[in-house]
């Protein structure tokens, strides 16, 4: 049996390792990219967002509900929504909560590839309905409707799911670019 001269035997050998460590090189940077495009256009938005609505609601209630809890305001507006509450609320939902609900559902929506789940949370799909049902609300509200309300609630979990996904997914990012923990957890 011939033997393959060993001038030979190391271009192959250098053609297998060159290739073999190219494509684990372009692999990673394809996951860098992908984990990076996930932070900027879907999870660091959309928790900018749901929080930003959370601590707007918060700070309405804070300010409006004469015992300072959502579920007196909500009765209030309920009983009585021609009332100030009724009034203060859909104030509110005009200019600041339906906004931002707005441009979570957006950002939802076209960016859905770019979930980590291989399913729809079906959070991300309650937010986007209760924001399409209250597009009708809002106008049945200018057209002096002022007792109706939408059947799709505001999902109140959404705000703790949006926060661990971003957390997972900042890990993740932290640990394709080698970041270690004692360095990850001061930033």
């Amino acid at each position: 049996m011939p033997l393959i001269p060993t001038p030979i035997l190391a271009a192959l050998g250098g053609y297998f390792f060159t290739y073999y460590n190219t494509r684990i090189t372009e692999e990673r940077k394809a996951q860098i990219e992908r984990v990076n495009e996930q932070v900027r256009s879907l999870y660091g938005p959309l928790l900018a967002c749901v929080t930003a609505s959370k601590s707007a609601f918060e700070a309405m209630v804070r300010q409006h509900s004469p015992d300072g809890t959502s579920k007196t305001f909500v009765e209030l507006i309920r009983e009585h929504p021609e009332g100030r509450e009724g009034q203060i609320y859909r104030q509110w939902m005009k200019e600041v909560l339906q906004p931002l609900n707005e441009k979570a559902a957006d950002i939802i929506v076209r960016h859905a590839d770019l979930l980590q789940s291989a399913r729809m949370e079906p959070l991300l799909l309650q937010l986007v309905a209760h924001v399409s049902a209250y597009r009708v609300i809002l106008k049945r509200w200018e057209a002096g409707d002022l007792d109706e309300w939408s059947a799709i609630t505001y999902p109140d979990k959404l705000h703790e799911y949006v926060t661990e996904e971003f957390r997972r997914i900042k890990k993740r990012q932290a640990d394709l670019l080698g970041i270690k923990e004692g360095i990850r957890s001061k930033l």
